[in-house]
C-alpha cells in the first residue's frame, strides 16, 4: 500500500562523515550536548558562545572553528536530534507501507511517537528533555529562525505522517488529517516531557526511561483522529451515513414508477 505522494526516502548517504564526526564521546558531541543543554535551560537569547564552550569543556575557539556563530550551532542541535529521528520514523513507514497487511491509524501512531528513548539508546534523558522543550519552542515560534528550522527539519517527515494518516484512514479529509497529526504532536510533547507536571496533577511517578505511557498516548489520539470523521447524527459513523444516503435515494429512486 502507498501513501498519496510519492514516498520520501529519509536515509541521506551524505551525512556518513558529519554522523563519525559527532559520534558520542568525540570533541564535537560534546559540543552539541552542551549547546543542547545550554539552549535548553537559557533559550536561545540567554545562551552565549562562551557559556556553551565552558559546558562542553573545551576552548571558545575550538565551538567557533566547527560553528561559525551562535545561529549555527543553535541550528546544528535540531539537525543532529531530527536526523535521526527522521531517519528512525521514515524507514519504519517504509516498512508499514511495504508490507503485506493493512495498516491502521494505531500503526501510524505508535511510529509518530517513538520514545526518544528507543531512538537514542543509552544517552542522557535529561539531555533528551531539554531537545524536547526546544522543539516545542521552534513548534510555536513565529520568528524567521523557528520557521526555517520547522520548514527544514521537521515538515518532511510531518507530510510523510499526514500523508499515511489520509491513507490509513478512509473518509478524512486533507485538512483534518493535518489538524489530527498537529494535536497529536501536541500530545507527544506531554508525553516526551520530563518535568514532573503529570505526577504534581496526579499521575503515576515514572522513570526518565519508563514509556508506557506512550501506549495511553495511542489511543487517546487514535480515538481522536477517528472522531474527526464520525460519528454523524445518530450514532452512525460519517462514512456509513453517507453510504445509507445513497442507498435511501436508491430506494427512491427504484420506487418511482414510469408513467
Amino acid at each position: 500500500m502507498k501513501t498519496s505522494r510519492e514516498k520520501k526516502r529519509s536515509g541521506n548517504p551524505g551525512n556518513h562523515a558529519q554522523e563519525t564526526e559527532r559520534a558520542p564521546g568525540s570533541r564535537l558531541s560534546a559540543i552539541l550536548n552542551a549547546a543542547e543543554r545550554v539552549f535548553g535551560e537559557h533559550g536561545y537569547a540567554g545562551a552565549s558562545m562562551r557559556n556553551i564552550a565552558d559546558e562542553a569543556g573545551v576552548a571558545q575557539a575550538l565551538v567557533h572553528y566547527h560553528y561559525a556563530n551562535k545561529d549555527k550551532l543553535y541550528e546544528a542541535v535540531f539537525e543532529r536530534r531530527s536526523s535521526a529521528i527522521n531517519d528512525h520514523r521514515g524507514k519504519l513507514l517504509d516498512a508499514l507501507f511495504e508490507s503485506d497487511r493493512t495498516a491502521t491509524v494505531e500503526d501510524v501512531l505508535t511510529i509518530a511517537f517513538t520514545p526518544l528513548s528507543e531512538i537514542f539508546h543509552g544517552e542522557d534523558a535529561a539531555n533528551l528533555a531539554l531537545y524536547v522543550q526546544l522543539v516545542a519552542s521552534v513548534s510555536l515560534g513565529s520568528d524567521e529562525r523557528s520557521r526555517r528550522i520547522r520548514e527544514t527539519y521537521y515538515d518532511p517527515i510531518a507530510e510523510r505522517i499526514i500523508d499515511a494518516l489520509h491513507t490509513v484512514i478512509p473518509g478524512i479529509s486533507r485538512e483534518h488529517a493535518t489538524w489530527a497529526y498537529l494535536f497529536s504532536v501536541g500530545a507527544r510533547q506531554q508525553a516526551h516531557a520530563l518535568n514532573g507536571r503529570a505526577e504534581r496533577l496526579g499521575a503515576s511517578s515514572r522513570t526518565s526511561r519508563s514509556t508506557a505511557h506512550y501506549e495511553q498516548l495511542v489511543k487517546f489520539a487514535a480515538a481522536g483522529i477517528r472522531a474527526l470523521v464520525g460519528p454523524a447524527p445518530g450514532g452512525k459513523t460519517a462514512k456509513s451515513a453517507a453510504k445509507a444516503s445513497v442507498s435511501k435515494r436508491s430506494r427512491r429512486a427504484a420506487s418511482v414508477q414510469p408513467e
